[in-house]
């Protein structure tokens, strides 16, 4: 098990972007969590021992917002985060909300675009993308809905610390 620095995130959103912090980049199969103490990245071990789906090869970046806590999870509030950059571990990037995935679970996950893609909401992601998404976060606990943008910024401001 191995731990990495926390970055130091200045901002919470601007013009309703939000500041994720990537603890997983797309590609990735190992499982990185930011400390529950705040303090740095841990390695997890593989993916697939949790997640078979696509191997345990995560499908998309993934990360957290700062500043914003799960309060049935007590955890980050998570966001897949869709780009045609690449990420690392720890990296930031400013996030636009297109939607969320809701689970049975709690455990929610936002879906959110950076600046090098244009989509509105998650029904323009590529059918066959969707699909794994669904299975991938699905896997552990059923996705009862997906819902919109403002349905999700509204979970997301209920979730802030400040």
């Amino acid at each position: 098990m191995s731990v990495r620095f926390r970055p130091k995130a200045q901002i919470i959103y601007e013009n309703m972007k939000y500041l994720a912090v990537v603890e997983i980049p797309k590609g990735s199969n190992r499982r990185i969590h930011m400390s529950y103490d705040n303090t740095g990245f841990i390695d997890l071990g593989p993916i697939k021992d949790q997640i078979p789906v696509n191997d345990g090869v995560m499908p998309v970046c993934y990360g957290y917002i700062d500043k914003t806590i799960n309060k049935q999870e007590k955890d980050n509030v998570d966001a897949i985060i869709f780009s045609n950059k690449s990420y690392d571990t720890g990296d930031t990037v400013l996030v636009e909300i297109i939607g969320m995935l809701t689970r049975d679970d709690g455990d929610h996950k936002l879906i959110t675009v950076d600046d090098s893609i244009t989509i509105n909401n998650f029904s323009e992601i590529d059918s066959d993308e969707m699909k794994l998404i669904r299975q991938y976060f699905g896997y552990k606990s059923k996705i009862n809905s997906i819902d919109s943008k403002e349905k999700a910024i509204k979970y997301l401001q209920n979730c802030m610390t400040n």
